[in-house]
């Protein structure tokens, strides 16, 4: 099954501009798929980007693969001092690249202990304004979820993307489906009645290792890993 990379580093700001590129496949061993942005301020419209930091969301092949991407690789190098969490996917809604058919596609699924969420997006140029005003609320609401411990946004228009880590699976699922939290639902029906996205992807993914620190803190203390 696919292993999933998520980076997110402080770099500065003359520096995050040559680090926000999407890396190619074929460029780097056992690499699927990988988007890069600049980090951004959930609740503002529109996002407002953290200058300086950087986000990579990356799929692997396998392990060895992504064990040696943060080994070796200049790239894993560069952002390997901000916070770097490894995961495998739990379930998915909608596609991506990199992400195989053998994940999941039910909406519960058994898992104990944190998880880590990812929102995937290429959005359409003309629905990039009514996205970001649909998505403001579910963001503002997103940050004060019961459950929730860290909320960013990785943007390179088109691609836009969203990174959450959670105290559990249920805590995830009540803000996305529950309605306790107005704006997710909101959301999603309004981008059901006239799409927002060329592609899109919800996915959640169980933790093996979250390591580092942005701004001098881990949200999750490594030793809340179930191992």
């Amino acid at each position: 099954m696919t292993v999933v990379s998520v980076h997110l580093a402080d770099v500065g700001l003359p520096r995050s501009l040559g680090l926000i590129r999407h890396p190619r496949p074929a460029s780097i061993p056992g690499l699927l798929q990988a988007n890069a942005g600049l980090a951004a301020t959930f609740g503002t419209t529109p996002p407002r980007p953290s200058p300086g930091r950087v986000g990579l969301i990356a799929f692997w092949r396998d392990e060895a693969a992504r064990e040696q991407f943060d080994m070796s690789h200049p790239l894993a190098d560069a952002l390997g001092d901000g916070l770097v969490v490894h995961a495998r996917p739990l379930r998915i809604h909608g596609t991506w690249p990199g992400i195989g058919a053998d994940v999941p596609k039910r909406r519960n699924v058994e898992h104990q202990g944190p998880v880590l969420v990812l929102t995937l997006a290429k959005t359409k140029v003309s629905r990039l304004v009514p996205f970001f005003r649909a998505s403001q609320p579910a963001e503002k609401a997103v940050v004060k979820a019961p459950g929730n411990l860290f909320t960013s946004a990785i943007l390179r228009p088109p691609f836009v993307a969203s990174v959450s880590l959670w105290e559990s699976s249920e805590a995830a699922t009540d803000y996305a489906f529950s309605g306790h939290q107005a704006g997710h639902p909101e959301a999603i029906a309004a981008g059901r009645a006239k799409p927002f996205h060329h592609q899109e992807a919800f996915i959640r993914l169980a933790i093996d290792e979250i390591r580092g620190s942005l701004a001098g803190r881990n949200p999750l203390p490594p030793d809340a890993i179930h191992a």
